[in-house]
């Protein structure tokens, strides 16, 4: 079983109190403060999360989504979790390489050619997972300002694949979308049809370097995937762990 959650250093975890190593009875507790969005904390995208020409998924409006947070389209609509076939694509070990490099951008060609030499074929209701070695790269040259600098991912003429495959959900290591984009307009491509108009949650930042060798030693690109979102009601988003099970 491989854990697909990043572990970033989180800062802001406070305890307070007293002794906790003293004779009588005593405990310790967290307050823990996560903003599951952006590009450091694994998180599951609501359909509320994303909006295009003040609509979001289905039609509702953004006006759905205020302070107190979405009518519709909210992460609570998967308190029951995800449980389906879970397949990864692993760009880098198409290309014999460790890691894309920031801007570069994955091709459908790419993604079929991953299938062929995998064996296998991304079917209706898989969640698929694209690699795209972001965390070995980082490993290896340190971090970097992706906003500024770039980051691999999904170019846009990827999603009539992804329509055509009918993927249930999308998850990458990044945020899927290449950073940048090459449209002026629309700085995450993927994140507005994807979310908005094909109703796909995704799955950011990703852990996939160890599924990645689990998968190679295994010549299988296929596994059982397990998420169990918090169920945090109207919420756009939650951090979560997913799980492979081989």
């Amino acid at each position: 079983m491989n854990s697909l959650g990043a572990s970033p250093d989180i800062e802001g975890c406070n305890v307070t109190g007293g002794d906790v190593a003293g004779d009588g009875f005593a405990a310790a507790g967290d307050v823990i403060t996560v903003a599951p969005h952006g590009l450091a904390v694994s998180h599951l995208d609501a359909l509320c999360h994303v909006f295009n020409q003040g609509k979001m998924y289905n039609g509702y409006p953004s006006s759905d989504v205020t302070a107190q947070g979405a009518r519709n389209g909210a992460i609570d609509a998967l308190k029951d979790g995800i449980i389906s076939r879970g397949v990864l694509i692993d760009i880098p070990r198409l290309k014999g390489r460790d890691w894309l490099e920031p801007g570069e951008a994955i091709a459908p060609t790419d993604l079929e050619a991953a299938e062929k030499a995998g064996g296998f074929q991304v079917e209706e209701g898989d969640v698929l997972f694209v690699r795209t070695g972001r965390h070995a790269r980082q490993k290896v040259k340190g971090s970097w300002d992706a906003l500024k600098e770039g980051m691999a991912g999904l170019g846009a003429a990827c999603l009539p694949w992804l329509h055509a495959r009918r993927v249930a959900a999308l998850g990458s290591d990044g945020a899927s979308d290449v950073l940048p984009s090459g449209y002026e307009k629309v700085m995450l491509p993927i994140h507005a049809v994807a979310i908005v108009a094909l109703g796909l949650h995704l799955l950011d930042n990703c852990a996939l370097d160890a599924l990645s060798e689990a998968c190679a030693a295994r010549s299988r690109w296929t596994f059982l995937l397990v998420v169990a979102p918090l169920v945090l009601v109207r919420g756009t988003a939650s951090p979560v762990n997913p799980l492979a099970v081989f």
